[in-house]
């Protein structure tokens, strides 16, 4: 039986804040409640080499279909039949991650939510250690 190899992104918590760091996160919230603390995921970074393989298979199916020279189906059904054989790992890693955008986005909303609602850095720590 045949397997599928992909690439299975997870989200690993990081360590809880320092003091230092919980209070200038206070600060900078008193100034911009709107303030994003979740760090960016770069999904074109990420995926480089899987679009850019898709997009040379999309060139490559157009070249065959025009059926200008037999040659040229072969130039171009190639790289088609690649990618679409590349699409059985890139659906799954896509969705590994969805899953794990959304995992991450769920934990810097809910620290975001504790250090809003504590009044101090114990406070905090006992919010945060009930999760």
């Amino acid at each position: 039986m045949a397997t599928i190899e992909y690439t299975k992104y997870r989200f690993n918590k990081p360590f809880i804040l320092s003091k230092w760091d919980y209070e200038t996160m206070k600060e900078l919230f008193k100034t911009n409640l709107s303030h994003n603390i979740n760090p960016p995921s770069n999904f074109l970074e990420s995926f480089k080499i899987e679009l850019i393989i898709i997009g040379i298979g999309i060139i490559g199916f157009f070249i065959a279909i025009l059926d200008i020279a037999e040659w040229l189906n072969w130039v171009g059904g190639i790289p088609a039949f690649v990618a679409f054989f590349s699409l059985y790992s890139f659906i799954p890693s896509l969705f590994s991650f969805l899953g794990f955008l959304s995992d991450k986005a769920f934990y810097y909303s809910k620290l975001k939510r504790d250090i809003k609602k504590s009044n101090n850095y114990n406070e905090f720590l006992i919010l945060r250690n009930n999760r």
